[in-house]
């Protein structure tokens, strides 16, 4: 039987973290491995690993001392032994068949990622309104359709990105780490890790369960409020440059400079965090010139320029030319 590694990051969640553990413990698929990753939490969550670990031989706990990020652990992947890896956040749930029916999808496909439907539910596991996600459903890809298919979902693609509703080979992970210190590191690591996929199949079944709550990091604002957006965007643009889809590319470069031209959003209150927006924005440049190679467009050219001369400078320009 292939052992499938389970990696709970746990940080200030000891109103949930027993429902979550016990929804994996109970799986109805039982080859499993449980890693619970205390990433320095200040609350009872230490604690609590150390009870589960002691009560369930598949489980073990990593303690890390301080948070590289507070409301989402840095896992290596050398903690995991299982021929396959699924994350669930400490503060959700799993469907208690759902490792059963997504091992059983990956060995019919021979997929190196599956891809399950989730429900949202409130603090006390009852379904929101519509909380069903559509664009999930019973359906194959490869990395060639991916990326059409996730941009013509508007706002549900962010499920397709999350790491949690997901069983993937352990293989893709061997040279792949989230990014240290992100807010939004599941974006970080996708088209790394979409490209390294031949087959990816998806299920309709609502395996997962995502709690929303006034801790989770979906309900923390809005995305565009912080500078790792426009980060994961640039990174997406070169991405896709390097690939030869210019068009794609410029698109999302575009998306990064309206984001970062929106200043009054950030909180740029210590020189580290301004020095990180001014890269930033010279990186935008160094995109558009990147572009400007590719396609040999002197319109990217001269926008390459003037995002060196700065986002106003840049702004007044598009105005007078619109």
């Amino acid at each position: 039987m292939p052992k499938i590694s389970v990696i709970i990051p746990v940080y200030k969640v000891e109103r949930y973290l027993d429902a979550c553990v016990a929804s994996v413990t109970g799986q109805t698929y039982t080859n499993l491995e449980i890693i619970l990753v205390d990433d320095g939490s200040p609350d009872r969550c230490p604690a609590m690993c150390d009870a589960w670990a002691e009560k369930t031989p598949a489980s073990r706990v990593i303690h890390r001392k301080t948070a590289a990020f507070p409301l989402r652990a840095i896992v290596d992947w050398m903690f995991c032994t299982g021929d396959y890896i699924t994350f669930v956040d400490s503060d959700d749930r799993l469907e208690l068949d759902i490792m059963q029916r997504a091992l059983d999808r990956q060995q019919q496909k021979n997929a190196d990622i599956v891809i399950f439907n989730y429900i949202c539910t409130n603090e006390n596991d009852e379904p929101e309104p519509e909380s069903v996600c559509t664009a999930i459903c019973d359906a194959d890809i490869t990395p060639e359709t991916f990326w059409p298919h996730f941009f013509s979902c508007g706002d549900q693609c962010s499920y397709y990105v999350m790491a949690c509703n997901k069983l993937c080979k352990a293989e893709l992970f061997r040279t792949r780490r989230f990014a240290e210190g992100k807010r939004y590191e599941d974006m970080f690591l996708l088209p790394g890790l979409i490209d390294s996929c031949k087959y990816i199949t998806c299920m309709g079944y609502q395996g997962y369960r995502y709690t929303q709550h006034s801790g989770s990091i979906m309900s923390q604002g809005d995305p565009r409020s912080y500078l790792d957006r426009s980060e994961y965007l640039l990174e997406w643009t070169a991405h896709f440059a390097a690939k030869g889809d210019t068009l794609r590319a410029e698109g999302l470069l575009n998306d990064a400079i309206d984001n970062l031209a929106e200043k009054q959003r950030f909180d740029l209150s210590t020189p580290e965090q301004q020095a990180r927006y001014r890269m930033d924005c010279q990186a935008c440049a160094d995109a558009y010139r990147d572009l400007a190679k590719r396609t040999g467009q002197r319109s990217m050219l001269l926008r390459a320029v003037l995002l060196r001369l700065g986002l106003p400078v840049y702004r007044t320009f598009l105005k007078h030319k619109i």
